[in-house]
């Protein structure tokens, strides 16, 4: 973990220049354990007896309790900030000014196999691409992908962002 004050004072801000496709951060290991995988189906109200139910999992032909495919958030979280401390930068959000990169949507790909209670993920986050719309918004698409202990594939989404706006985008008016 960074020292925030300290960062802020020394470390540079990433820019959009420096974005590069294909820079990763190190791994992320998280252990997932049945009672993880039914409190997030109780958090975002999914009932479904597969997250919470052995027997119900099983017929259901799983050999166990699975995780939610949106469980991914959690086990094989975005790291983005992490991508740039790691080099020595701190994120736009981190600055002594910070400034918001919101959140554009997500994209999140088939799995090999579910995730199940004992399952070790380990995970990287990567710049996946950078693009720039007509209207001169800049987004950055980050790829995270997660496998278990066993190689599978338990997770692959992309998490794009607004890097930032146009210089031309007018203010909201109330």
């Amino acid at each position: 973990m960074i020292d925030a004050d300290k960062a802020k004072r020394e470390w540079k801000i990433w820019t959009w220049e420096m974005i590069e496709p294909g820079l990763s951060s190190k791994p992320f290991v998280k252990e997932v354990s049945h009672e993880s995988i039914a409190n997030y189906a109780r958090s975002v109200l999914n009932d479904n007896p597969i997250y919470f139910d052995e027997v119900a999992a099983r017929n259901e032909g799983e050999d166990s309790v699975v995780g939610a495919p949106t469980m991914c958030f959690t086990y094989a979280p975005v790291r983005r900030w992490e991508l740039f401390n790691e080099r020595g930068y701190l994120s736009p959000e981190q600055a002594l000014e910070p400034r918001s990169t919101p959140f554009a949507g997500v994209e999140i790909n088939p799995q090999e196999a579910p995730v199940r209670p004992g399952d070790v993920i380990t995970s990287t986050t990567s710049i996946e691409r950078k693009w720039e719309s007509k209207s001169g918004n800049k987004f950055v698409g980050f790829r995270i992908v997660g496998h278990n202990q066993n190689g599978q594939k338990v997770c692959d989404y992309v998490y794009n962002i607004i890097w930032e706006y146009s210089k031309e985008r007018k203010a909201r008016t109330s």
